[in-house]
């Protein structure tokens, strides 16, 4: 049976693909440890009776005295380190750059010897990682000159996002190079009711996940649902938002907005969502990472029984465009009409689009080799 360390510097549970992949790595022959921090937003914590230890290090606060986050930043790193040193793992999979660095000393003692698997769930520009912060620029200078030679599996989330990482490490083998989409677990499919049409001509519209009026529409979808006079009501899940976003939010004084300031655990989207008739997506496209985007929150949407609408700039989501899924500008509105005729079509059951089936050749590569 192999040892299996996932390390994942930012709190798992922002992250449901990384929880996802736990659950279905869990039902095979390994031993997991997992590294993460502390999660400052008082979600629950992510558990498993299988799953040997999660080690949880303070999360840096923004407002922080730099020194004080930097210490922090040095808890994560070397708990990991020496965590990896007593439980040796014959397997190693960390998520972004941010987590690179323990895993940098742990190759420097053991080399080859070991097996390195890295996953990104954004893409980073080299633009991005030169304007950003500069221990996540060092740690990523390290991951290219020793890590990425040695990695039998680098992915990221789509097509896209892929060939960008490929053209920016173009020295890089195609057999090193994987996608991994985030979809929602197989059992969200079978959740979904029969969609209603909409009551008395309203469409429930809803948006789930981070928000910010910089990098996305949600102004500019808040002032069009108040042109509707009710016949559109928009509902807001947010834990994770800028200040200006929160307080904008917060001013709303709208019978047909509602803001849930605290948001969703993310297993209890399901019974949430199937109240709803559209989900919304509202990222602005102002980086490539938005740009070649098709996010979690589209999948969760389609597998709870509701439609969507995008921003046209994502090109990510084209792809999947369909009746079901349709692009629209968000500083041009359509009238109510696209959104009542949208509500028509049923959502097709596509157990494709499930975690355990885009987890399913990343397990077999750490299980079976």
């Amino acid at each position: 049976m192999k040892n299996v360390a996932i390390i994942h510097y930012m709190p798992l549970e922002f992250y449901p693909p990384v929880t996802n992949l736990l659950n279905c790595l869990v039902n095979h022959p390994v031993r997991i440890k997992v590294w993460s921090t502390k999660n400052p937003k008082k979600r629950s914590n992510y558990k498993h009776s299988k799953i040997d230890a999660i080690a949880r290090s303070p999360f840096p606060g923004l407002k922080e005295l730099v020194l004080v986050r930097l210490l922090k930043y040095l808890w994560f790193n070397f708990q990991c380190f020496f965590g990896l040193l007593i439980y040796r793992p014959d397997v190693v999979l960390y998520y972004e750059s941010y987590s690179a660095f323990p895993v940098y000393l742990y190759y420097l003692i053991f080399g080859k010897q070991k097996r390195y698997f890295i996953h990104y769930h954004e893409y980073e520009s080299p633009d991005n990682y030169s304007k950003g912060m500069i221990l996540v620029k060092y740690y990523h200078q390290l991951e290219k000159r020793y890590l990425y030679p040695v990695a039998e599996w680098i992915s990221q989330t789509n097509t896209d996002r892929l060939q960008l990482f490929q053209k920016d490490h173009p020295s890089l083998k195609d057999h090193q190079l994987h996608i991994m989409p985030n979809y929602p677990p197989e059992s969200w499919w079978y959740k979904n009711r029969e969609k209603e049409p909409a009551v008395n001509g309203i469409i429930k519209t809803v948006y789930v996940g981070a928000l910010s009026i910089k990098d996305t529409y949600i102004k500019e979808y808040c002032e069009w649902v108040e042109l509707q006079n009710g016949r559109v009501t928009f509902d807001i899940y947010s834990y994770n938002l800028h200040t200006d976003t929160l307080v904008y939010l917060k001013g709303l004084n709208s019978p047909n907005i509602k803001f849930f300031e605290e948001g969703i655990d993310y297993n209890n989207l399901p019974s949430v969502l199937r109240d709803y008739n559209i989900g919304l997506i509202l990222y602005k496209g102002n980086t490539p990472n938005y740009v070649y985007n098709a996010p979690n929150k589209l999948f969760e949407y389609l597998a709870c029984g509701l439609k969507v609408i995008y921003p046209e700039v994502m090109l990510g989501i084209k792809p999947y465009n369909s009746d079901v899924v349709q692009s629209v500008s968000f500083l041009r509105l359509p009238t109510i009409d696209f959104l009542m005729s949208l509500n028509q079509f049923e959502i097709p059951q596509n157990n494709n689009y499930t975690a355990e089936g885009a987890y399913k050749k990343l397990i077999n590569r750490i299980i079976l080799d």
